[in-house]
């Protein structure tokens, strides 16, 4: 079974009512910093990349936007609930792992063709 594909959406920030989405470029000579465009759907040049799996995700920016670990990576003393609403953190029991979703953004599942 393949892993699931999300979209990237820059949370609190639109364009013209459009939401802005992560996208990267792989074409060479092109940078391969990501950047944030108003469309969802795959640009129709076949180089730019704006669907991706959680473990695609940790691999941008270092792990900017998301990431998984074993532990957190700081001592936390205040509820769980309260975890995720400020940091973003939350422990994901299906994987056994602690999630890390920068608040920026939301992860929207791509629908299944």
């Amino acid at each position: 079974m393949s892993e699931k594909k999300y979209y990237v959406a820059l949370k609190l920030l639109d364009v013209d009512d459009e939401t802005i989405y992560l996208t990267v470029w792989t074409e060479e000579g092109v940078s391969d910093e990501p950047y944030f465009y108003p469309a969802k759907s795959e640009h129709t040049h076949k180089q730019a990349k704006n669907m991706f799996t959680k473990s695609e995700l940790a691999d941008i920016m270092d792990g900017a936007l998301y990431k998984q670990t074993d532990s957190l990576p700081f001592e936390w003393l205040y509820s769980f609930e309260s975890l995720k609403e400020k940091l973003g953190w939350e422990f994901n029991e299906t994987i056994d792992k602690w999630e890390y979703t920068n608040p920026i953004i939301e992860l929207v599942p791509v629908e299944d063709k």
